[in-house]
């Protein structure tokens, strides 16, 4: 009789726990991953994806002041924040990607020469941020896209 009321307790006591780690890993599962975007790895990525005629003239602080610039400039429209809230309170920020490269190419060109960056070609930056925007794609740093 003590062996049934055991073998009946570790049953029910497996039962219990596999639902609450099942419930817990649904709820888990449903949720959004937020996107969390690394510097040193997105200066890696960035530089193993740029094409060899780019890499041979560019090191990896060139890269790195680039990628920098554009975080400024994310986050002063309130796209990238150190935090993982919410900043935008769930309105449509639309980034042209035209306009990121204006404002990038034009910071870099009131550098000092001895800047990292400041010999980069407007050809070379805009590589570093199709690069760049793959990168965030591979780590779901991207919204749904706008049309119109």
């Amino acid at each position: 009789m003590i062996w049934l009321f055991a073998a009946l307790s570790a049953l029910t006591t497996f039962v219990i726990a596999s639902v609450a780690v099942g419930s817990a890993t649904g709820r888990q599962a449903a949720r959004v991953r937020r996107a969390v975007y690394d510097v040193d790895a997105a200066v890696t990525y960035v530089a193993d994806h740029l094409p060899g005629d780019v890499t041979a003239d560019i090191s990896y602080d060139d890269v790195r002041a680039v990628l920098e610039m554009q975080i400024d400039d994310l986050r002063a429209r309130g796209l990238a924040t150190y935090r993982t809230d919410d900043r935008s309170g769930g309105e449509l920020v639309v980034v042209s990607e035209d306009e990121l490269l204006a404002q990038i190419i034009g910071r870099i060109a009131e550098l000092d020469d001895s800047d990292p960056g400041a010999a980069l070609s407007d050809e070379q930056v805009a590589e570093i941020l199709d690069a760049e925007e793959r990168y965030r794609r591979s780590i779901g740093g991207f919204g749904p896209e706008v049309t119109g």
